[in-house]
């Protein structure tokens, strides 16, 4: 299928269209030389076959164009909160909830507070799943995504809303009023999401069954789309963060947010 666009002059588009022809299509997708630990793994065999050395570092992956690999809630990335309430530099949520320095929580507790026990994993406690709050409505662990006037990203706790039986474990300081529990500031988060999709756009390489068969290019968008796709909800923020493992894995994935912005597609 032809693009929707005339694409000669785009040198680098060629080249990536070459490479998902060459190495990716018609593949079925082989994880077996993978980390089969890591829930990545696909999206790492896509990138060893695409040409792509798996890093950790906010930029686009080839040529200014950011590559998703196709899934029901397609991430993002995975962008620690400014603040969270357990952070050792508080000073945001210090303000906003009339904390002192003497006010502390450990990210275990955090977790513990604000998280659930996961009964097939030996009751281990993780802040994901239906604790992680959406945006514009409290959730039944008293929690609640929203988005300040200056277009931070703010989740707050409400002992009164929370209906959990573990809420008891909550010390009295944290129960009196809403207070912020994580915190996105905005001209930090708007650099991150600006500099992964705001360049070139993003490329999907999409599957028919367990076989890629097409690669289709989207738009690049800004921190304002972001945030207009955060209130209506077509993006949401994913938290998978649990006891014994240290990083957060704070995630926003978007569904048919993806196929919105797609402009062409080749086979």
């Amino acid at each position: 299928m032809d693009g929707m666009n005339d694409i000669t002059d785009d040198i680098c588009k060629l080249r990536i269209i070459s490479m998902f022809r060459e190495n990716v299509k018609g593949k079925k997708v082989d994880t077996n030389t993978q980390n089969t630990k890591h829930c990545g793994k696909e999206g790492h065999w896509l990138e060893q076959q695409m040409g792509i050395q798996h890093n950790s570092r906010n930029e686009p992956d080839i040529d200014g164009y950011e590559m998703k690999k196709e899934s029901s809630k397609t991430t993002l990335g995975d962008f620690s909160a400014t603040e969270y309430a357990f952070s050792k530099n508080r000073t945001t949520i210090n303000e906003m909830n009339h904390w002192t320095t003497d006010v502390s929580m450990t990210r275990s507790t955090f977790i513990r507070y604000f998280g659930n026990p996961n009964s097939q994993k030996n009751n281990r406690y993780s802040w994901s799943g239906s604790c992680v709050p959406r945006f514009g409505s409290w959730n039944s662990c008293g929690q609640i995504l929203s988005v300040s006037a200056h277009d931070d990203i703010v989740i707050q706790y409400s002992f009164d809303k929370d209906t959990r039986e573990t809420k008891h474990s909550i010390p009295e300081i944290f129960r009196s009023n809403t207070i912020v529990i994580a915190f996105w500031k905005a001209d930090i988060l708007k650099r991150r999401i600006e500099t992964k999709f705001n360049q070139k756009g993003f490329f999907i390489c999409k599957k028919n069954e367990d076989v890629y068969d097409k690669i289709c290019f989207g738009k690049p968008f800004n921190y304002d789309y972001f945030i207009e796709s955060i209130k209506n909800k077509r993006i949401i923020f994913d938290s998978g963060m649990y006891e014994g493992n240290r990083r957060n894995y704070s995630q926003f994935r978007g569904s048919s947010f993806w196929d919105e912005l797609i402009v062409e597609e080749y086979l």
